[in-house]
């Protein structure tokens, strides 16, 4: 290189850079990507896990289809039935018929606690099947088959 005059007297020159210049031939090298290596055991265990999460959602649904259909005829469909003039005639039918006396009051508040035993049963049903399928998708992401092995792992961590 020159001194300063000199660089002024022929202007800028990128032929001096290395980035400029002549190109040089790189030749193209072809890399063959490696194919991955397939674990066929993870692949199976996989699939297994898809299924019982698909069955443990089928179930839940199915389950929150029944659970939730008990639910409406017991507040619904009971209390209807209960309280329609039809029945309390065909209440006062039997009495009149076979000579017996029924305290319907008593047999009203009977069914209202059995149904509101059998709505918190249906709720907790419901739960079970809900925490059910969360319990087999964590165990399809963990990749752990064994169920009771998986919640001994689970109560470890608490």
């Amino acid at each position: 290189m020159g001194n300063i005059d000199d660089v002024m007297k022929d202007g800028i020159s990128f032929e001096r850079k290395l980035n400029f210049g002549k190109e040089e031939c790189v030749e193209d090298v072809k890399v063959e990507p490696e194919e991955p290596k397939v674990d066929t055991e993870y692949e199976a265990r996989q699939i297994r896990l898809s299924k019982k999460h698909k069955q443990a959602k089928v179930v839940n649904y199915s389950g929150f289809a029944v659970n939730g259909t008990s639910v409406l005829v017991m507040l619904y469909g009971i209390q209807n039935i209960m309280l329609s003039p039809d029945t309390i005639e065909f209440v006062n039918l039997i009495e009149t018929t076979f000579g017996v006396t029924i305290d319907y009051e008593k047999f009203a508040n009977l069914v209202e606690a059995w149904k509101t035993h059998i709505i918190s049963l249906c709720g907790s049903i419901q739960m079970f099947l809900g925490y059910h399928q969360q319990l087999r998708r964590r165990m399809k992401e963990t990749d752990r088959e064994g169920l009771f092995g998986f919640i001994n792992d689970e109560i470890g961590k608490l």
